[in-house]
């Protein structure tokens, strides 16, 4: 029995030493170096004209002239890639891909992807605003807080990209006005009412962000990548968005979601905290 158990120690030692080394021609022994897949932690940050987001407070200006104030701000970002050069692309998986931010829960802020990404030099990140056809369905989240942005069946269902609730005054207005910026699927409409029961179809209104900015992922380490939602972009960049416009909010008129769509592609930028 002694004989056996010092054979099987012979044995594994010399499986390992076959494992972890191997001899060059002039006899030299070196350690192969066994690469490790690294991690990513986005971190969401939101400014307004570079400076943090305050809620509540009436401070902001349009270039229309209107005042307004932030009171709510969540939204849903999906379908997460990461970028190598010559078309080369990882998709990430965790969590389905899908991440929900309340701009005032700081736990919302923060998002590790469990997936391991092969190191490298990766030059950008890509993302979905909102949820993509495929992923936008009913009922698929059964608890809060991402139940509750559910987005009215009869205007197509799924769950709104974004709920983002203020108020807004003008010079020639006393007291403030509420206003939603809320997006989601669109409704095409049989004339000129907005009444459901004309609906005659259904735009989907969610959009592609890729950021340029190099970042490295390194062997078993965590990089974490900023992702700023800069707030004034949504009102003041292809389009200057002016409240009076749409007196009832965007919800359910589609040029003002389209409008503010074309405006969020421009409202996101990245930095890389390494």
């Amino acid at each position: 029995m002694n004989r056996f158990f010092s054979f099987v120690k012979v044995a594994s030692f010399i499986l390992l030493s076959v494992v972890f080394f191997s001899c060059h021609k002039n006899g030299t022994v070196e350690e192969i170096t066994i690469k490790k897949n690294g991690n990513i932690l986005f971190q969401f940050t939101h400014l307004n004209n570079g400076n943090e987001l305050l809620f509540d407070t009436m401070i902001y200006r349009t270039s229309t002239g209107n005042q307004y104030m932030i009171n709510d701000l969540q939204y849903f970002i999906s379908g997460f890639q990461v970028h190598r050069a010559k078309d080369k692309w990882i998709q990430i998986v965790s969590d389905k891909g899908i991440h929900y931010i309340d701009a005032q829960d700081k736990s919302t802020f923060l998002w590790k992807v469990t997936d391991g990404i092969p190191p490298g030099v990766y030059d950008s990140v890509s993302f979905i605003f909102g949820l993509d056809a495929a992923n936008n369905i009913s009922f698929r989240f059964p608890d809060p807080p991402e139940r509750d942005m559910f987005w009215p069946e009869i205007l197509g269902g799924g769950y709104h990209y974004m709920k983002m609730n203020l108020k807004w005054k003008n010079n020639s207005m006393t007291d403030p006005m509420p206003f939603m910026f809320h997006l989601g699927i669109g409704q095409m409409y049989n004339g000129d009412s907005t009444n459901t029961d004309s609906i005659i179809g259904y735009i989907q209104n969610y959009f592609t962000i890729k950021s340029f900015s190099p970042f490295a992922i390194k062997d078993n380490q965590l990089t974490r990548i900023n992702l700023i939602m800069n707030i004034e972009k949504w009102f003041d960049s292809q389009n200057a968005f002016n409240f009076s416009d749409y007196p009832m909010g965007i919800m359910q008129n589609q040029l003002g979601m389209y409008r503010a769509c074309m405006n969020g592609r421009k409202a996101f930028a990245m930095k890389n905290e390494q």
